[in-house]
């Protein structure tokens, strides 16, 4: 997610620098765990996945992991991580973390350089960073050639190896930076869940690092490390705004 410019070499300059996951200015926030004890109120999330109070599809995913915003605008996010189980879905954990800087964007298509997360219900199917923590996805071991591609072609929004070229992101750096030291890939905008449209928002992960990013959701390492060791491929994220992600039983808003 990077920002488009009037003169190309402005644009070219911005989409070089501005990774859709790099940390807004500031620098990333220290990487300590986030709430690893299951508090009472947010066994919720698994309960309505339960109660069939989650509007958006999950399939019959092995294990669910909602991420959940108050309002709008707000960057800090609810994880919670469901597993499926005689009846419905039993909450395993719960993380805090973040969004993008300008939040959930609201159900529908996201645009690029609009630093909002998506919204919706996605699978996880390829996963990345230093070393394979033992996940069932595809996995990616980040090298110095590693890139995420940007630019409309066979490289869009997947991973690849070679020199790369604006807009594509530098993996490797990113996890020097502490963003990538493990994540997954949400398939929004690629395959299986969607054909690849250059134009929305793209490279949209669950990453390390604990910071607020171009539209990615970020939490602590020792949850994503979880995450992935318990996944595998066809399991999905449910992700936005409490007010769109849950509803009342019996068809109500």
């Amino acid at each position: 997610m990077r920002r488009r410019g009037v003169a190309a070499a402005l644009v070219a300059a911005a989409l070089l620098t501005q990774p859709a996951c790099a940390a807004p200015s500031g620098g990333i926030p220290p990487d300590g765990p986030s709430t690893s004890t299951v508090p009472a109120s947010a066994e919720g999330p698994c309960r309505r996945l339960s109660q069939n109070q989650v509007a958006y599809p999950v399939g019959d995913a092995q294990r669910v992991t909602i991420a959940t915003a108050k309002a709008y605008g707000q960057t800090n996010v609810s994880l919670t991580g469901c597993v499926k189980v005689a009846g419905g879905y039993a909450q395993e954990w719960h993380a805090s973390g973040y969004a993008g800087t300008a939040g959930f964007g609201r159900p529908g298509d996201v645009q690029v350089d609009s630093q909002l997360t998506p919204s919706g219900s996605f699978t996880v199917t390829e996963a990345f960073g230093r070393e394979d923590p033992g996940t069932k996805l595809d996995y990616h071991r980040i090298v110095p050639s590693s890139r995420w591609g940007g630019r409309a072609g066979p490289v869009y929004n997947r991973y690849f190896e070679g020199a790369g070229a604006g807009p594509d992101e530098n993996m490797w750096q990113l996890m020097q930076d502490g963003l990538y030291e493990q994540g997954a890939a949400i398939n929004y905008n690629p395959p299986p869940d969607m054909e690849p449209r250059p134009g929305l928002t793209y490279a949209i992960f669950l990453h390390a690092g604990m910071a607020e990013s171009w539209g990615c959701l970020s939490t602590d390492l020792a949850t994503v490390t979880r995450f992935l060791q318990d996944a595998v491929p066809g399991d999905r994220i449910v992700m936005g705004v409490e007010a769109d992600v849950f509803r009342l039983p019996h068809g109500g808003p």
